[in-house]
């Protein structure tokens, strides 16, 4: 019975890994790596840079991805499941790696690439689960440094779609604290998509404050609404100004850095919304760190609500749990 058992475990195991079994993705979240030529990637590497390595105040200077370029023997052994993988060649190359390439891709992708029609592909989940992975091929050189000029940011977007649908599966593959959401939008009329280890730290419906946070690091979200809207534009200063008064009042007289403000409009969900990234600080203790705030008005409740998402991460990379705020915030409700 132990063999047959045995046998019948091993079957499943070989089953699974051959037709449905994918790994998770290793590796780092903003690192891409990269398998080129050394000397194509000197030719392309500043402009592509350009197109894709964004930069980021934590307070110290961050890049949201990056390139590292890796051989092909590092490629085959090491690389190949990583979360973020491009591979860049051109159809004339001689080097091994243009020819690995070039021995790798469909009849259809090499038409494509040679009339000029496409030079870019890319697939989610192609090798591992939570993978994004790129091909970057033209007729040469100039081709593919032409393509990249003008049309450079399609690998900047393919890369950060997958690193938010990547971050927000990490974020909720666990757990849910799904009894607090519901217990917040019953009381409040609004709610988040919260993390397991989130928790309200303060709740003042009077001054209508409310604050989660979560430890290690440690992330604050602070709520603040307000009945109506506003009978002009909401705007920055507006939302600065409620800002250093709810820091004043709930976070032990935290100061904003306003010279490193930094003003965007993103889409939640097809609703405009409002953001500020910029840094805080502390008029007397060595505290500080990145701050990314989201303000707007909101129809169903008839509110208008400002997310602060701050964080505190002394001597660690920030970047990524920032971003992994916003990914929170960005799952508001008000309607279920």
């Amino acid at each position: 019975m132990k063999k047959t058992l045995l046998c019948f475990l091993a079957f499943a195991f070989l089953f699974v890994s051959c037709d449905n079994y994918k790994p998770l993705a290793g590796g780092s979240d903003i690192a891409i790596r990269t398998l080129v030529d050394e000397d194509l990637w000197d030719h392309i590497d500043e402009d592509l840079s350009r197109k894709v390595e964004f930069e980021i105040r934590t307070p110290q200077v961050e890049k949201l991805f990056y390139f590292t370029p890796i051989g092909l023997d590092a490629y085959k052994k090491e690389y190949r499941d990583d979360k973020l993988v491009l591979l860049i060649a051109t159809l004339d190359g001689n080097d091994k790696v243009s020819r690995f390439i070039r021995g790798h891709i469909s009849e259809n992708v090499r038409q494509r690439v040679e009339s000029g029609e496409k030079s870019f592909f890319y697939e989610y989940d192609k090798y591992a689960e939570r993978q994004t992975y790129m091909l970057l091929l033209a007729k040469d050189r100039e081709a593919l440094l032409s393509f990249i000029r003008e049309q450079g940011k399609q690998v900047y977007q393919a890369v950060n779609n997958g690193f938010l649908s990547s971050q927000f599966k990490q974020l909720y593959h666990t757990a849910e604290e799904k009894s607090l959401s519901g217990s917040l939008y019953e009381r409040l009329g609004f709610s988040f998509r919260l993390p397991h280890d989130y928790e309200i730290l303060y709740l003042d419906t009077t001054r209508n404050i409310l604050q989660l946070g979560c430890p290690r690091p440690q992330r604050n979200i602070i709520v603040y609404w307000r009945e109506g809207g506003f009978n002009r534009v909401l705007d920055e200063k507006w939302a600065l100004r409620t800002k250093y008064w709810l820091m004043q009042n709930l976070m032990d007289k935290i100061y904003i850095e306003e010279s490193y403000a930094r003003y965007r409009n993103v889409e939640w969900s097809g609703m405009p919304v409002n953001n500020i990234r910029g840094l805080w600080g502390h008029p007397t203790k060595l505290m500080g760190g990145p701050f990314t705030m989201f303000y707007f008005f909101d129809g169903v409740t008839n509110r208008t609500y400002l997310i602060d998402c701050m964080l505190f991460a002394p001597g660690q990379s920030k970047a990524v749990y920032l971003r992994q705020m916003e990914i929170v915030a960005s799952t508001f409700y008000t309607s279920e």
